[in-house]
Parts: C-alpha cells; structure tokens; sequence
C-alpha cells in the first residue's frame, strides 16, 4: 500500500516538473515571438526611414539647385554638394541624419546635428536592410535616376559660373524646372513608391505572423 502511494506520489512529482518544463519552454518561446515582433516592426520602420530618406535627399538636391541658380549663392552649392557627399558615404553622416536636417541648415549657423562617426553610402545602409532583390532593384533604380539628374544640375551651375548674365539665369532656371526635369523627377519617386508597396506587403506579412505566433503562445497562460 505503502510502495503504491510512493509511486504515485512519485509519478505526480514527475508530472508536475514536467509540465513546469513544458510551460518554461512555451514561456520562453512565447518571448521570443514577442520580440519577434519588435524586430519585424522596427524592421518595417528602418526601411520606410532609408526609401524616405533617398526621397529627402533627391527633393534636396532639387531645392539647392534652385536657390543656386536664383541667387548665385556658393553656399547652396555647397549644401549640394554635402548632400551628395553623404549620399555616397564620401562625407560623415550627421547625427539624426533621418529626422529634419537641410531644412534647418541656415547661413552662419552650426549644423542643426553633429556629424557621427559613420560615412557609409545610403545604398549599402540599404543592403544592410535585409531588402529583398525586388525591393532593393527599385531603390537602386530611383538612386541611378537621381545620380542622372545631376547631370542637368551641374549643367546648369555651369551656365551661371560660365557667364552669370540675365539671360543665362534664365536658361538655368529653366532647366530645373521644364517638362523634362518634373519628368526626371517623376522618374525618381515612381520606384521608390513601388519599393513602398513591395515593402509594406513584405514586413506587415511579418508583423502579422509574428503577431499571430504570440497570440497563440499567450492563449497557454490564459
């Protein structure tokens, strides 16, 4: 009789460490869905910062240009060129690169963000990402459509730096703002807007499975 209560009492003991393992192990797996949905939303917001940040980098450039060939002022060139200078990781990355920046870069005053210590061209923070090739081809082609509008905005600095006379502001002015320049630009913001979609049906389909792993873990401590 003795014996039979031993091994039941046994048994039960056994059982009851058992499923203590068992919960452990779904406790520690249920954690690990919660920060697998963490790393899928952060995910999800670091690629909407770098295609956001191609498309700032692109409309700063444009705003630069203008303001050069309106007013000749060497520091709007200058601000062009940093621009690019970072884009191609030839020049440090400001701290907080991704928030406002050029807006806030006014004459005579220090930099709205220290530089960091990180001078890395945008495309590589791109492959970093984790993009797929399809997502990642649409960034490299709106980044190869931007590159080759310089071209027109370099021609355009030169009209003014060759002989800066009425009549070549005009023509300058007109370069960066015909038919011809809003279509260059059109063809910048198109891929990375089709990068948007690819995107966003990729990490949200992330987000949602990760989610839904948790939720099945979490219904085990209901």
């Amino acid at each position: 009789m003795k014996l039979a209560r031993r091994s039941l009492f046994s048994r039960s003991l056994w059982l009851a460490v058992g499923l203590l393992i068992v919960l452990a192990i779904a406790f520690i797996f249920y954690v690990r869905a919660e920060k697998q949905i963490d790393r899928a939303n952060e995910s999800r917001h670091q690629s909407y910062l770098l295609a956001d940040e191609l498309r700032q980098t692109s409309d700063d450039l444009t705003r630069m240009a203008r303001s050069y060939v309106v007013t000749g002022d060497a520091h709007y060139k200058t601000h062009y060129q940093d621009i690019l200078a970072i884009r191609e990781g030839t020049k440090l990355r400001p701290v907080d690169y991704q928030s406002i920046y050029w807006d806030l870069v006014l004459p005579d005053q220090p930099p709205p963000h220290p530089d960091s210590k990180l001078a890395v061209p945008l495309l590589a923070l791109m492959r970093q990402a984790g993009f797929t090739s399809a997502e990642f081809a649409k960034l490299a082609e709106a980044k190869a459509n931007s590159d080759a509008l310089t071209a027109t905005e370099f021609a355009a600095f030169q009209l003014i730096e060759a002989a800066p006379t009425e009549a070549n502001r005009l023509r300058a002015r007109i370069l960066l703002n015909d038919e011809a320049y809003h279509r260059a630009k059109a063809g910048i913001m198109r891929p990375i807007d089709e990068f948007h979609h690819l995107m966003d049906e990729r990490t949200l389909a992330a987000v949602d499975a990760a989610t839904e792993n948790a939720t099945l873990l979490r219904g085990i401590f209901a």
